[in-house]
């Protein structure tokens, strides 16, 4: 069997935007809008109408032939006006695709993380199980030579029983996490299929960016690079484009119309005419009011999400700063562990070196210490690609070199 090749994160958030259906649909809503705005530039169309009147009486027959040519000009800039606002519901509607986009691979980035995370913590309980596993054989040959007591020979027997159903839980956890890996990356047809031969290697448990350089790219970047204010704001736009459309309204169309007469004895000629709609029941007092509330609610809207934002940066940052700091606190007495030193408790304890309680003390030990700091890492990195996600985005040119984990596949 060849061996597993690595899928980088790269490579995860490559098959996101080409089979993400979410995100299909985000750029399905921004056609939509763009269409709409095409739309709002077209001029109206004229309308032609033939008309054909053939009258009779005691006989004798008369005919009349038109031929019409009819258009609307709208006026006082309600074109302009409508163009305006399906230009900034358009602008909006590529915004709102960003911050979709933005949201959704924050998804991509944490599943592929906790999938290398399950991966860790499988592939220790794997370890310390075979070393229960082992040690239970072991046992049974210490305890038919006097060795150990029966009661110890139980309560190894236990143990193993405690870590394989450990381990089978370890290993349903990884499958669930790359069943939410590949929801995201991976096209409906091709789910289950993807799931089934994806083999995710642990993941390696990188560096995150030091505090420093994360202030200092949080340093420069800006409120006003999140696309959801980007959204608010071209809504606000929109809504004040819609109130000028909504005064504009007011004032009615003209329509023109002109043509061409023809009657059976022989008369002919050209007409002209207009025609203006009289506002004397409807003067869109309803619609202006409307409009105008519009533009106050998305005032109000553009504050919130303002306010929202920056409540979201600075949640973001605390909790990096505080699982940096976590990081640093534990990194001597916890972080590099080695896992050798289960094995060295096993020799230890079947040479009769170490008791049952101390190899039992050492193996829940090392476990522990190993899950920690699986956990650590894998939440630094969630939160470092949060704080990403909330400062929208750090400039490639000001971000140093860092690896990014990979699973295998």
């Amino acid at each position: 069997q060849e061996p597993a090749s690595h899928m980088s994160l790269d490579e995860a958030l490559r098959l996101f935007a080409q089979n993400n259906p979410e995100l299909r649909l985000a750029h399905t809503r921004e056609a939509e809008a763009e269409g709409v705005a095409h739309q709002a530039n077209a001029f109206p169309n004229p309308s032609v109408t033939v008309t054909y009147e053939p009258l009779s009486q005691n006989g004798q027959s008369y005919s009349e032939t038109y031929v019409n040519l009819t258009q609307r000009f709208p006026l006082s800039g309600k074109r302009g006006a409508r163009a305006d606002a399906a230009g900034w519901s358009l602008s909006a509607a590529r915004a709102q695709a960003r911050a979709d986009s933005a949201s959704l691979s924050f998804l991509v980035k944490r599943a592929f993380v906790e999938a290398g995370l399950s991966e860790v913590r499988l592939a220790m309980a794997e370890r310390v199980t075979e070393v229960f596993r082992q040690g239970a054989q072991n046992a049974v040959i210490r305890e038919a030579e006097g060795d150990i007591s029966l009661y110890s020979l139980q309560r190894i027997r236990v143990e193993r029983v405690r870590y394989e159903n450990l381990l089978a839980e370890a290993g349903l956890a990884a499958s669930a996490a790359r069943r939410d890996l590949a929801r995201l990356i991976f096209p409906d047809g091709e789910l289950f299929g993807n799931v089934e031969t994806i083999q995710v290697a642990p993941l390696e448990l990188l560096d995150v960016p030091p505090l420093e350089s994360v202030l200092d790219r949080v340093q420069e970047s800006r409120i006003d690079r999140r696309p959801e204010l980007a959204v608010a704001d071209a809504e606000v736009e929109a809504a004040k484009a819609g109130s000028r459309l909504a005064r504009a309204e007011r004032i009615p169309d003209i329509t023109a119309t002109g043509g061409y007469k023809q009657q059976s004895d022989g008369f002919r000629g050209a007409f002209l005419g207009i025609s203006v709609p009289v506002p004397f029941f409807d003067r869109r007092a309803g619609a202006v009011a409307s409009s105008e509330a519009l533009i106050l609610a998305s005032d109000e809207r553009l504050e919130l999400t303002r306010r929202q934002v920056q409540a979201d940066q600075r949640k973001a940052m605390e909790s990096y700063r505080s699982l940096q700091l976590r990081s640093s606190l534990l990194e001597e007495d916890l972080l590099g562990s080695d896992p050798d030193l289960l094995e060295m408790a096993q020799i230890a304890y079947d040479a009769g070196e170490m008791t049952l309680l101390e190899l039992l003390d050492a193996a829940r030990a090392l476990q522990d210490a190993h899950s920690a700091e699986a956990k650590l890492r894998s939440d630094l990195w969630i939160a470092y690609y949060d704080l990403e996600r909330a400062m929208g985005g750090f400039d490639a040119g000001t971000e140093p070199e860092t690896p990014s984990p990979e699973i295998g596949r």
